[in-house]
């Protein structure tokens, strides 16, 4: 690639937003922090979702099939901060968490959330792209939706 720097800066300067996305199979649940998810389909109603191949995550979506995305706002310190670096035990300690469709966890402190089914997913390089149909969802804490970008476009 020519001028890998270069790009590196251009891509990140693809805006996204931040996003937890939970999910449950059997008695196992987990959490992750995600910036690549965007709404692919009006009808029906679908986001997109990339989750790299190493994370645990996956392997909950893929037995499930499906997940909840919960989008952060500009006020969501606090989530970002616990799942940047989230404790070891349970992800989930110390929030306050309902319970969505199929007993996924819900983050109650989030702007909103997306219950969603799996349809179909796809290995692009070192992430896996999921697309899930929104069969679900409402408006939880409110407010403006948190937005980020990158100084470099090849890490997070």
């Amino acid at each position: 690639m020519k001028n890998k720097k270069e790009v590196g800066k251009a891509l990140g300067r693809v805006a996204s937003g931040l996003f937890v996305v939970t999910a449950k199979f059997e008695d196992n649940e987990d959490a992750l922090l995600a910036s690549w998810v965007n709404q692919c389909s009006f009808e029906p109603p679908a986001v997109s979702l990339a989750i790299a191949k190493t994370r645990p995550l996956r392997l909950l979506i893929e037995a499930s099939d499906r997940f909840i995305v919960h989008v952060l706002g500009k006020e969501s310190k606090a989530l970002l901060k616990h799942f940047f670096r989230p404790p070891s035990d349970s992800v989930f300690e110390g929030l306050n968490v309902g319970r969505g469709f199929h007993d996924i966890p819900v983050l109650n402190d989030a702007i909103s959330c997306l219950e969603c089914e799996l349809k179909g997913s796809v290995v692009g390089g070192d992430h896996v792209v999921y697309v899930g149909e929104v069969v679900g969802g409402k408006m939880l804490a409110g407010g403006e939706p948190y937005t980020h970008v990158r100084d470099n476009g090849f890490n997070y």
